[in-house]
Parts: structure tokens; sequence; C-alpha cells
């Protein structure tokens, strides 16, 4: 049971301190806004009008009080969705993007997109972005996750989550809750190996005083 614990410490230490999650209100207990830029350090709620909404719910949140509430009511060819801009990123470094999300529609009938923006800061314009993921959400909280590197020229990541029904039929209908996102950078191997090299250190240590 002590080695356990000395694993699970070790595992906390590598989700947590050394590569911390680089969103802010990634639980969305805090506001959403929808008031234009900065978009660095907020969510950014959008959605294409009549028939879709985003904003803050207390309806199904995965963890704490709120979660993101996203909905598209029998409404063709829309969209609703929320942002938030990470700066001060280098090129080449590889990152995740990733959170839980859940729906009570049966059937969903929309889809769901997950994408990385690349942007340049100084320029205030866009790079390049990844192609969108689709990841479907089920009644239980399942997770998601986006691994890219940042390009040349890039030192923002515009990290986006939004349903549409430009794909979708034939009611175009659904909700969305999506929770504790998250956005850091993915360790070297190298780092991996230091851990775990340490963690069985410590195994052993704590073996060699029993």
């Amino acid at each position: 049971m002590k080695h356990l614990t000395l694993i699970a410490l070790l595992l906390l230490l590598l989700t947590t301190s050394t590569f911390a999650n680089l969103l802010a209100n990634s639980g969305f207990e805090d506001p959403i806004t929808s008031d234009g830029p900065p978009f660095v350090g907020s969510w950014e709620g959008f959605n294409g009008g009549a028939g879709s909404s985003s904003g803050n719910s207390t309806l199904m949140p995965r963890s704490g009080l709120q979660s993101l509430g996203l909905s598209i009511l029998n409404t063709d060819n829309t969209f609703a969705g929320a942002f938030q801009d990470v700066s001060g990123l280098v090129s080449g470094t590889e990152y995740t993007f990733g959170g839980w999300h859940a729906t009570p529609s049966s059937p969903l009938d929309l889809t769901v997109e997950v994408r990385i923006e690349w942007r340049d800061s100084v320029s205030n314009s866009e790079i390049s972005r990844t192609p969108n993921s689709t990841p479907v959400p089920s009644a239980l909280y399942s997770p998601f996750s986006l691994t890219a590197t940042v390009p040349a020229g890039a030192d923002t990541a515009r990290l986006v989550y939004a349903i549409q029904t430009f794909t979708g039929g034939p009611s175009n209908n659904g909700i969305v809750y999506v929770d504790d996102m998250s956005f850091a950078v993915v360790p070297e191997p190298s780092t991996i190996a230091l851990l775990g090299v340490g963690g069985l250190a410590l195994v052993a240590r704590r073996r060699q005083r029993a």
C-alpha cells in the first residue's frame, strides 16, 4: 500500500505541478464572456443566433457548481461554442487540449468540433489550425483530447470547443455540457523516464528501510 501511495504521489506531480494547466477558468465556475477581445485569460462564448446558445450552466457539472452548456434547438445550419487564447507559446512544442463532455440528448443530432487555431499575437492573425476533431459525447461524462505541435510563426493557441448543425439532420437538435478543460505541454519522454526512475528509487528505499 505504501508503494502504491508513492506512485500515486509521483503521478500527481507529473499531472499537476510539473506540467500545469494553462487555461483560466478551466471548470467554468466563473462567467464566460461574449464581449470581444481580449481572449487571453477567459472563455469567450459564441453562437449563431436564434435557436443556439452558449453559457454557464448549473444543470450538469462534472465538478464544482457549473459547466459550459451548449445547445441547438431544432435549428439547421447554426453553431454554438466557446474559445480561449493561451499566449507565450514556443514553436516546436507539443501541447494537449482536452476536457470532459456529456449530453442528456438522445439522440444527439449535431456535430461536436474541437480544434486548435495557431495564431501570431503580433500581427493578430491565424497561422494555421488543426483539423477538427469530432468526439461524440455520451450520457455520462467522457474525456476528449487533441494533441498538436505549435507551428513556426505562432505564439498563441486559440482553443475551440463547438457544436454545429451544418452536417447534421434530420432534427438538428441537442444539448452538450463541457467541464474540466485543460491545455498543457506534453512531457518529453526523457522527463517521464526520469520521474519514473525517481519513483522506483523511492520504492526501493522504502523497501530497504522496511
